[in-house]
């Protein structure tokens, strides 16, 4: 049997319905390897909410410092690429990346922990979703990020359903629901 990489074919199938959106319907999906990694983080919208947020801290901010000086052609790509890292380590930084709790139960006399993530995805993904942001408009960003991220995940549920349920459930082992995070922080 052949052990497949999730997120190789995730990128994979993303690399093709991206393909397939931009000679349909004219509509980049925020860069080609943003759905396969998007997909494979559905359950996760806290993660994609921080990505998102760190895209367009960073497309502000280099549509601002164009303002001031002459950025254009690979200079605005690098800036966004660049923009995206320290605006995606910043939020990282700034929510701590994993917030760890204990669950009140005890394994082996040590107690467990939950833990919950708020992170971004990836370093680079904010970055191409910001040089996207800035070539085709944000809204037009966001629908051809939506439905290509659907249709990977789609495929992926066809295509692989033990592995990627067998992800999933890797990734939800100790991982909490906000709901719960909130009632132990608030106590």
């Amino acid at each position: 049997m052949i052990v497949l990489n999730l997120l190789a074919v995730a990128i994979g199938i993303g690399l093709l319905v991206t393909l397939l959106l931009v000679e349909v319907f004219g509509l980049a999906a925020g860069g080609l390897v943003v759905p396969g990694y998007m997909a494979l983080k559905v359950m996760q919208p806290w993660s994609i909410g921080l990505t998102l947020g760190a895209a367009w801290l960073t497309y502000i901010s280099v549509r601002t410092l164009s303002s001031f000086m002459v950025v254009y052609g690979r200079r605005k790509i690098a800036l966004m690429i660049l923009g995206g890292y320290l605006a995606g380590s910043l939020i990282d930084l700034m929510f701590g990346g994993v917030m760890t709790y204990p669950t009140g139960r005890e394994s082996a006399g040590a107690s467990e922990f939950a833990y919950f993530e708020l992170s971004i995805i990836g370093y680079i993904i904010p970055g191409l979703i910001a040089i996207w942001f800035d070539r085709q408009g944000v809204l037009k960003t966001l629908a051809g990020m939506i439905v290509a991220t659907v249709l990977v995940r789609l495929v992926l549920v066809v295509i692989m359903p033990d592995v990627l349920m067998t992800y999933e459930a890797d990734q939800a082992l100790n991982r909490a629901e906000l709901d719960q995070v909130l009632q132990g922080v608030l106590e």
